[in-house]
């Protein structure tokens, strides 16, 4: 039978100790920031076509987790790529976006929008965004805002 030593085993359990915690702030980052993993859709796709248990969107949407901006903002993220989407939030709480369309890196510094609206930033895989913010792009809204992802 074999014994473990005493030093060994404090080196086991603390190396157990710095797993769990990795692990538990891993997961806490891949929550920040991210207000959905619905898949993106194509524009005008109601949530019928892909949900038979008769969803549909919210008509009074929660709109306090949506950064308030201008027609006009800044995009700062690590990524190569991010997705402008036109955004709908179901009455579960869940942001449905719909592309609208690519933006690279060098255009983050000043992203525009055609009209006021909700719209998503988001990252990652279209079928299962990493990362999506809200945003509410209003005429009469803040400038010199940054998103970041």
């Amino acid at each position: 039978m074999s014994r473990i030593s005493p030093v060994r085993r404090l080196s086991l359990a603390r190396a157990g100790r710095l797993v769990l915690a990795a692990a538990l702030a891993a997961t806490a980052l891949g929550l920040a920031g991210c207000a959905s993993s619905h898949p993106i859709t194509k524009p005008g796709e109601a949530c019928a076509s892909c949900h038979s248990d008769g969803r549909t969107t919210a008509a009074d949407p929660d709109l306090s987790n949506a950064t308030e901006t201008g027609l006009t903002f800044a995009v700062e993220s690590g990524v190569e790529e991010v997705y402008l989407c036109t955004a709908s939030i179901a009455e579960d709480g869940t942001v449905v976006p719909a592309r609208q369309r690519s933006i690279p890196a060098s255009e983050f510094g000043e992203v525009t929008v055609s009209s006021p609206g909700l719209y998503a930033l988001c990252t990652g895989d279209v079928a299962s965004p990493s990362a999506t913010v809200l945003i509410n792009a209003t005429e009469s809204g803040p400038t010199d805002v940054t998103v970041k992802l």
